[in-house]
């Protein structure tokens, strides 16, 4: 996403007055100021008075391919600026320049030249330091040498804006325009980092994968957008930056499309990445067809947009759960740029993005526990077959274990004992005829071999559920089982629901 100049300037201000300065800052805009431009001419300043110089507005300025002579005037009242503030001219746009005010000569950004070979690429903001002594009461004229012949694209508006302001370096005064942008880089690097390790850990790989790379796209593209108020980059790097921010864009619009049709398509990978595939074929030639980066950049997000609510569209009708939100947030969003292109582009974009994305977290947060509640009843399930099925082995083939006492090893049908008691070293059996017999061994290396049907209901008891005739619990909350033998089994209180729960899905 590009800013237009007059949206990037009003940016600017409006950052301004958001940081809260106490006094206001005075400055002085010279874009609305007629411009005189002339070819340039060997060696010397040009004669602007010339039959091939002409008269522009600053957005017709173009030294873009050529060198030119630029001279414009400008009335100075300096009364509305304190004396303890240092000046400077704010020259922002794709060209090497030199400047004179008043015929001193305020210094250059790069050297401008007649070609590529005899030009120094200047940075694509610059700043020049105004004595105090240069600028004269009324009437000023400020003179510049300009040339661009550098970069792999040919801007509409390649220079952006001249301005007196208060000396300081370009890329704080950019980087004030773009804070409200860069709030939202905590949410796309939390996105990126919680779905990439939700990418690992849960079964939707996929799904939360799409997600985590939603979130590195929108953090890239916003570093490429606000990388203008960060590095003081020479201007052939800001060509670089506009096909980034489009293309960021686009990739951003075909990611959203593949987890949509990951999320509720039900079709399969190979489907699924041609109608990706497709969607990018037709971004090309819009992409290409529209005037200007802003233009490119809105039609790549509206047309993946596009995409997606028609998917989304068919998927409610169908009745697929979770179209429905999908529709709506995307329907808005649509709307909003369409409804409001200048203004979401310029100003609301990152902050849709940021919106877009919290929405999907949530939902993909909600899917991901919709999958583990399905996981646990499914293992809920597989239990009790698993204990039906014991039960059923008991009766027809009564699984046994081997005890030893005393020298002496028995083999013990399971369906015998009613329970088992930690005893030191040693364990008790009891046996459903009420017998107790004291066997070597631990409860825990007991507990490896018996079946599913065997439940431990304290740190020293094991139960057979088959025998447990009553679940009772006394008013400070300590549990105990009745067994059918007439013997009472104390429940620890910490995994008494754990084992009413148990002995619940043992009876069905």
């Amino acid at each position: 996403m590009t800013r237009t100049p007059l949206a990037f300037l009003i940016a600017l201000v409006l950052a301004a007055l958001a940081a809260g300065a106490s006094t206001a800052q005075p400055h002085l805009m010279l874009n609305d100021a007629p411009l005189r431009i002339c070819p340039a001419a060997a060696g010397d300043i040009a004669d602007f008075t010339a039959p091939d110089c002409a008269d522009i507005p600053l957005r017709n300025l173009d030294p873009q391919g050529r060198e030119l002579w630029v001279r414009t005037g400008f009335d100075w009242d300096g009364a509305l600026w304190p004396q303890d503030r240092p000046i400077g001219l704010f020259v922002f746009g794709k060209a090497s320049s030199e400047v004179w005010l008043n015929g001193l000569r305020l210094g250059a950004n790069g050297a401008p030249g007649a070609d590529a070979a005899t030009e120094q690429p200047g940075r694509m903001d610059a700043v020049f330091y105004v004595p105090r002594d240069a600028l004269r009461a009324g009437s000023n004229e400020l003179v510049l040498h300009m040339s661009a012949h550098h970069g792999l694209l040919h801007l509409g508006w390649p220079i952006h804006m001249i301005r007196f302001d208060r000396y300081q370096p370009p890329t704080a005064l950019i980087s004030a325009a773009y804070a409200p942008s860069l709030i939202t880089l905590g949410i796309f690097v939390l996105g990126f980092v919680f779905f990439a390790v939700m990418a690992i850990r849960s079964s939707d790989r996929e799904g939360s994968a799409l997600v985590s790379v939603l979130s590195l796209i929108a953090g890239c593209q916003l570093l490429a957008e606000t990388s203008r108020g960060l590095i003081a980059y020479p201007y052939p790097v800001h060509d670089v930056r506009l096909v980034l921010i489009v293309g960021f864009t686009a990739l951003f619009g075909l990611t959203l499309l593949a987890y949509l049709l990951h999320r509720f398509s039900g079709l399969g990978p190979g489907a699924r990445l041609l109608r990706v595939l497709c969607l990018a074929a037709l971004l090309v030639p819009a992409l290409w067809l529209g005037q200007g980066f802003d233009a490119k950049t809105l039609n790549a997000f509206l047309l993946t947009a596009l995409a997606g609510i028609a998917g989304c569209a068919l998927w409610a009708w169908q009745g697929k759960p979770g179209a429905r939100p999908h529709l709506a947030v995307l329907g808005g969003l649509t709307a909003t740029a369409l409804l409001f292109p200048d203004a979401f582009v310029d100003r609301y974009f990152y902050q849709a993005i940021a919106a877009l994305l919290l929405f999907l977290f949530v939902q993909q947060a909600i899917a991901l526990v919709h999958e583990r509640r399905a996981r646990r009843l499914e293992a809920t399930r597989a239990d009790r077959l698993e204990i039906a099925l014991s039960q059923a082995r008991q009766k027809d083939h009564p699984v046994q274990i081997e005890l030893v006492s005393a020298g002496r090893t028995d083999y013990i049908a399971t369906d015998r004992i009613a329970q088992l008691k930690a005893a030191g070293d040693y364990v008790e059996v009891h046996f459903e005829n009420g017998q107790t017999s004291l066997y070597t061994g631990s409860l825990t290396g007991l507990e490896a071999n018996l079946p599913p049907t065997f439940l431990r209901v304290h740190r020293s008891h094991i139960v057979n559920t088959g025998f447990v005739s009553a679940l009772e619990r006394d008013a400070s909350g300590v549990g105990r089982l009745i067994l059918t033998n007439g013997m009472d089994v104390p429940i620890s209180r910490r995994i008494l629901p754990k084992v009413r729960t148990a002995l619940a899905e043992a009876a069905e």
